[in-house]
């Protein structure tokens, strides 16, 4: 540290000619824990001490202090995969669907054309024309569910979801209950069943 040299103060008569005198004359004597901002305009700094005078400083940025990795955040929830497609009729939440021109249906097990069909689980309801979103992947929660943990689910009639296997048509599982008010979807292949 530069305290050893000496600076003799010299008396300013008027604030503008100290201005000047300190643009002229920049001593880079500045305390370890001062604060240096980047791009700071030049200012008469005196310390308590009558030994120190900072008349100026160049411009230029300091790293005051080399940061540490901190601890890890909360884990974020899994994602979850959806598409959106207009709905063709007014569809509601929580139901698998399909397409059809384009546009989103309920999908139906005892309709076998459909079997290979089923797009995924409507995340809410939607008015005929309007945007549904339709999730095929990942974890989906609904409070009115009482799923049976650890069983597979179904598609059912008109796009209703089930626990219990379907006996005609075409049985597919849609996804895995993981909760009793929620599933993990990720269908499966579909397989046809004798009538």
């Amino acid at each position: 540290m530069a305290r050893d040299c000496k600076i003799e103060l010299l008396e300013v008569v008027e604030q503008e000619t100290l201005v000047e005198t300190q643009r002229e004359l920049l001593i880079d004597v500045v305390e370890p824990d001062a604060q240096v901002a980047d791009g700071a305009e030049p200012e008469l700094l005196v310390d308590n001490e009558p030994e120190l005078l900072v008349v100026g400083q160049e411009s230029q940025t300091v790293l005051l202090d080399a940061g540490s990795q901190g601890p890890p955040g909360p884990p974020g929830e899994l994602g979850q995969a959806y598409v959106e497609f207009p709905a063709a009729v007014p569809i509601g939440g929580h139901r698998a669907v399909r397409l059809l021109g384009g546009a989103a249906i309920y999908t139906d097990n005892t309709s076998l054309p459909d079997a290979n069909l089923v797009l995924g689980i409507t995340r809410g309801a939607a008015d005929a024309g309007a945007l549904a979103q339709i999730q095929f992947n990942g974890l989906m929660a609904e409070p009115s569910w009482a799923w049976t943990p650890d069983l597979p689910v179904f598609v059912g009639v008109a796009g209703v979801l089930t626990q219990t296997p379907p006996t005609s048509g075409f049985s597919l599982i849609v996804g895995i209950a993981t909760r009793a008010d929620q599933i993990f979807i990720g269908a499966k292949a579909p397989i046809v069943l004798q009538e």
